[in-house]
């Protein structure tokens, strides 16, 4: 139990991500339903403040109309000629007579309008001076007006007359009115008053909209929304409310703007939500208050909804999730358990899916290598045992068939031909390749030259290629095609493979080419023409295409010959020329001693050889007449003549020849001038001595001089003189001054 809770709960256990996988996959549907429940909401929200706002714009619209109204009836009780002078009194004091007619004819225009504006409710004019309220029909003192219109116990006489004789006052006013039948209603009155005369009241119009008509449409809000709806004036009084109950009166009346617009407001632990809009026509201003809990508990079935789906995708989702991981875990338990031999590939803490992989990658790797190993092994024993072919070393206990079976070596025919590889510079190669090792560059190296070479031959014929040292040969399989055509493919074959691994790997090779023969038992003698062929890049030169034929049909002579040309007199003529030192002359029957061997009668490999260390045993001679053995120039570096004779090339050993003879030509002149200056010196020395010898025997003789000595020994006294001071040191002119 302990054993499978750890596993359960191992960091880096599969179990944990498939669960953190199913986790994430369960809570998608989760989120999108709370998303969607938030969104729900949200939008019934937004819904909800979208009708409110849309009946406030109606109820505007419908108070709007009925101010309108108001205000034209109010223009017109304005600018009425007979009401005016009612109000003014000025007529009446100069015709008084005409008061009570205009009275009465003032009543019914009052009817009249009564008639075009059935909006209202009540209007009449207060007139202050008489003390009088005109009504369409009838007029009547204020005492009688107010106690038919307005006697209420809110609204007592005074408090009504203080009302009517403000000054300058414009606007609405909440107000009682008594009904016909003698009921009291709620009303709302729109008073305007004239301008006081003399400072006094002159009168007021006051227009009345019955409230019930104004909450016909409030209760539509109510109904909707549950909540209070409120028409107030500009000094924040309400005027018109829709509900029967107090109103909050921390109302925060300043956060409502002069447009339209909503807040959050708490009061007494209820959250409300206010909504203003003002009028277009008017200072009124309409409100709505909302309580929060309306919507939610609007959407309280949305809610309840989404939390029962969320908790049933939750306990669904987590049995499945359980199944479905047990059953999706035991394949994985049991190759984890069939892997588990191989406790060495799995790292610690690491989950099922990298322990698997590690294990079959490794199995894979293993096999690889396997693979790679037995490759090798396959193309070492093919390279052996072809090998062996070469050399003519078939192996009696392995039967041929099975030998070309085991070693997948196809015979198209039964004709042979053995092509061979000799690499050169190989330095160029290996300098370019960085970052391996030298034994590995050599891999690389006979790895590209034996891929080229068997994907050439394999075009029209089958090569197997055998990886030695330097020299490497490749047993080629022909096609049953003429024998014009498989010598043309074999040199096409080498042509192309010079080409392509010095273009591309600046890889050189030179290739020879046997025979072409018949069966298997002649292989050995294919790649002993092979080997004659190559031998020949003595003569031929490197990177040069050799055939067996061509090099036989050069070496065709007359069973007479004795070898190379190299008779005594051109040697005795090559010496002279050594010894005097003139290297132009030297160089010139060197010349032709190599022309007359290897252009007018080429000879053969060996005796090219033997012909070049008997020109430089010619050089040596004439070294040695010159001087001391300790002096011979070639004598003293032996290395050099060693690398002459291991030279691979012709053309080479020619070069290094030449250098040979330069260097003993300089020497021999060198030596020559030197002998001829040491003569020259003895010769001055014993002048020298008998000239002194003279002196010394006639000093005594007066006429002894330098014109004297100049005869005696037949040469010019001035020459003479200047002859003995360079040797001495010393002029003539000491000798006569010992004379004297």
């Amino acid at each position: 139990m302990e054993q499978k809770r750890k596993k359960w709960f191992n960091s880096r256990s599969v179990l944990l991500t498939w669960s953190l996988s199913y986790m994430a996959v369960l809570l998608l549907p989760v989120i999108l339903s709370s998303i969607v429940y938030f969104q729900s909401s949200k939008m019934l929200v937004d819904e909800i403040h979208l009708a409110n706002n849309s009946l406030l714009k109606q109820l505007r619209e419908l108070m709007d109309k009925q101010v309108e109204a108001v205000h034209r009836l109010n223009f017109e009780l304005n600018w009425n000629t007979k009401f005016r002078e009612l109000v003014d009194q000025h007529k009446y004091a100069v015709f008084p007579e005409d008061y009570m007619y205009d009275l009465h004819d003032a009543t019914k225009d009052m009817t009249l309008y009564q008639s075009a504006y059935s909006e209202t409710d009540l209007f009449y004019i207060y007139l202050a001076s008489r003390d009088t309220i005109l009504l369409p029909g009838v007029y009547r003192n204020t005492r009688f007006a107010y106690a038919e219109h307005h006697k209420s116990e809110i609204l007592d006489y005074e408090q009504w007359m203080d009302t009517l004789q403000r000054n300058k006052f414009k606007g609405f006013v909440p107000m009682k009115r008594t009904t016909e039948n003698g009921t009291s209603v709620e009303a709302i009155a729109y008073i305007s008053t004239y301008d006081y005369e003399e400072g006094e009241p002159s009168g007021a119009n006051v227009i009345m909209i019955d409230k019930s008509k104004i909450l016909s449409a409030l209760m539509n809000i109510e109904a909707f929304s549950k909540g209070q709806v409120l028409i107030a004036d500009s000094e924040n009084n309400v005027l018109v409310s829709s509900s029967n109950t107090e109103l909050p009166v921390q109302l925060p009346f300043d956060k409502l703007s002069n447009s339209s617009g909503m807040f959050i407001w708490e009061s007494e632990g209820q959250r409300y939500e206010v909504f203003s809009i003002h009028s277009a026509v008017s200072n009124l201003r309409y409100i709505s208050m909302i309580p929060s809990e309306v919507y939610w508990k609007k959407a309280e079935l949305v809610r309840k909804l989404t939390v029962m789906s969320i908790l049933a995708s939750l306990l669904g989702g987590g049995g499945l999730t359980f199944i479905f991981l047990r059953k999706n875990y035991n394949p994985i338990q049991r190759i984890v358990r069939a892997f588990n031999n191989k406790t060495s590939v799995r790292e610690k803490g690491a989950n099922e899916f990298l322990f698997i992989q590690q294990a079959v990658d490794s199995t894979l790797n293993e096999m690889d290598h396997m693979m790679l190993e037995m490759k090798r092994q396959h193309y070492t024993l093919r390279s052996n045992y072809v090998m062996r072919l070469l050399k003519g070393k078939q192996d009696p206990e392995l039967p041929l068939a099975e030998a070309l079976t085991a070693f997948d070596i196809q015979l198209l025919s039964e004709n042979f031909a053995i092509l061979l590889f000799y690499l050169e510079d190989i330095d160029i190669f290996l300098e370019r390749v960085q970052g391996k090792t030298s034994g590995e560059k050599l891999q690389l190296l006979h790895f590209i030259v034996t891929n080229v070479v068997e994907e050439l031959v394999n075009v029209r014929h089958r090569g197997y290629m055998v990886d030695t040292d330097d020299a490497m040969p490749c047993l080629v399989s022909l096609s049953e095609i003429s024998a014009e055509e498989q010598i043309n493919d074999l040199l096409q074959v080498a042509r192309s493979a010079q080409e392509f691994l010095a273009n591309k790997y600046s890889i050189y090779i030179t290739v020879s080419i046997s025979r072409v023969h018949r069966g298997l038992d002649q292989i050995h003698q294919a790649y002993q023409e092979a080997m004659d062929a190559m031998e020949y890049k003595l003569v031929m030169g490197k990177q040069e295409i050799l055939p067996y034929e061509d090099m036989e049909r050069n070496n065709i002579r007359t069973e007479t010959d004795s070898g190379y040309y190299y008779p005594l007199q051109s040697e005795q003529q090559l010496i002279n020329y050594v010894k005097v030192g003139d290297f132009l002359s030297a160089e010139t029957a060197l010349n032709d001693i190599l022309q007359m061997n290897f252009s007018k009668h080429p000879v053969k490999v060996p005796l090219a050889r033997c012909l070049m260390l008997d020109l430089v045993g010619t050089l040596i001679k004439s070294i040695g007449e010159l001087g001391t053995a300790q002096e011979n120039i070639l004598l003293q570096n032996p290395k050099r003549i060693d690398r002459l004779s291991s030279s691979e090339t012709l053309t080479e050993m020619q070069d290094q020849l030449k250098d040979m003879l330069k260097e003993a030509c300089e020497y021999a002149q060198a030596k020559r001038l030197h002998n001829v200056q040491e003569n020259r010196q003895r010769a001055l020395n014993e002048l020298i001595n008998e000239v002194s010898a003279f002196i010394d025997k006639n000093y005594t003789d007066p006429g002894l001089n330098v014109s004297l000595l100049g005869q005696h020994f037949d040469m010019k006294p001035t020459y003479l003189s200047r002859l003995f001071k360079e040797q001495s040191g010393k002029g003539f002119w000491i000798r006569s001054t010992r004379n004297g």
